[in-house]
């Protein structure tokens, strides 16, 4: 039954991640359509980050105490239902609402499903689990915008929103018929969020997810800018992200099994130190293939860190609870996704475009230092948890 659990949330995160994928490029060509200045835009995009950041700890905790199928189920039938709205949304407040509701959606998918793969891992098999799971975000991610592309410049923008609506569609079948409840949840009382986030664990790992997003935001949302300098074009803007995806996701099954047999905490500060050089060294690509090799550098550090991050996680959810940490989980990466574009930008303002890979890469390298402070006397393996 695992396997056949592992295989149908693995094909309905593919599905269901190409399906935003395909829309996430476009957004702002979009609502600029619908005369959207530079604010409206941020805040479309905002909305749903902010909207998942606010739910998805809640919804993991309720997943933790009434169980976690139908959540999804709702989750997906939401993605179905949304991809009409995006298509009628005529104006930039109808589009704002239709992403926040997008992003509780969301908030029911995506982490959910972690939490089930952290339920059915084995002891000490969680970094093979959930590394080899993420697997699925990451080729969705990298598929999506391409499939998005096609069908945007063949027919219209409407085409990707029923696309999504389509890939979730066939996500919630499966799950209807193919994903059975384990009531996982029944086995442990989770403790309440207060409580999750004063362990020092939780916190760092918290800590280095906002940083680890913070820095992949930077560098998504102003690599563009930087290749249009050294004159790449737009297509091979495409396949740098594209390979970065796919380096990242080629090698997370590998480092997740590492991540079970070694020092998780190592992993995480090696994968994040190279990421940061990666960052640093962004302003100093002189053309595309320079610019690749540094995209693929941060790729493979992500690679490194990101499954011993989930797999230390996945442990204290089986003492926490799976549903609300994997909701913190994911909240971090939103919160550090969210302000990273941000912060970015102002810097930018201030400054100039080369110090925002540089600043990216000394605020990853003040979180890592701050991550490993946590974690120096901290043990990963004897978390005391205290219940509500």
């Amino acid at each position: 039954m695992e396997k056949r659990i592992f295989t149908v949330l693995f094909i309905a995160v593919v599905a269901t991640t190409i399906g935003i994928g395909i829309i996430e490029p476009f957004m702002g060509i979009y609502a600029e359509s619908l005369g959207a200045n530079g604010l409206m835009i941020g805040i479309i995009f905002g909305s749903f980050t902010l909207s998942r950041a606010i739910f998805t700890p809640f919804i993991g905790r309720i997943s933790d105490l009434r169980g976690r199928k139908n959540l999804m189920l709702i989750g997906l039938a939401g993605y179905t239902i949304l991809s009409f709205f995006y298509a009628a949304a005529d104006t930039t407040i109808s589009l704002t609402i239709v992403r926040f509701f997008h992003g509780l959606a969301s908030a029911m998918v995506l982490p959910i499903a972690m939490a089930y793969i952290g339920d059915i891992a084995p002891k000490n098999q969680e970094g093979k689990y959930l590394g080899t799971f993420t697997i699925a975000f990451f080729m969705g991610m990298a598929l999506g915008p391409v499939i998005g592309g096609a069908l945007h410049d063949i027919w219209h923008m409407n085409a990707a929103f029923y696309a999504m609506g389509a890939m979730s569609f066939v996500s919630l079948l499966l799950l209807i018929f193919m994903l059975p409840e384990i009531n996982a949840h029944k086995k442990i009382k989770p403790s309440s969020i207060k409580i999750i986030l004063k362990n020092k664990t939780m916190q760092a790992m918290l800590l280095f997810r906002v940083l680890n997003a913070y820095g992949i935001s930077a560098l998504m949302g102003f690599l563009p800018l930087l290749a249009e300098k050294i004159n790449v074009s737009v297509f091979q803007i495409g396949l740098i992200v594209t390979s970065n995806l796919l380096v990242s996701s080629a090698f997370q099954r590998y480092f997740g099994i590492l991540a079970d047999k070694s020092d998780k905490v190592a992993m995480l500060i090696a994968g994040s130190i190279m990421m940061l050089i990666a960052l640093a060294l962004m302003p100093l690509a002189t053309n595309f293939y320079t610019l690749l090799l540094f995209n693929l550098m941060m790729g493979f550090g992500s690679a490194i860190s990101i499954p011993a991050n989930s797999a230390i996680t996945a442990q204290l959810g089986r003492k926490l609870g799976m549903g609300s940490v994997m909701g913190l989980f994911n909240t971090a990466f939103g919160i550090g996704g969210g302000i990273g574009p941000i912060v970015a930008g102002l810097i930018m303002t201030a400054t100039s475009l080369a110090f925002v890979f540089v600043s990216s890469a000394i605020i990853v390298l003040i979180g890592t230092l701050m991550f490993y402070r946590l974690m120096k006397n901290n043990n990963d393996y004897n978390v005391k948890v205290v219940k509500t």
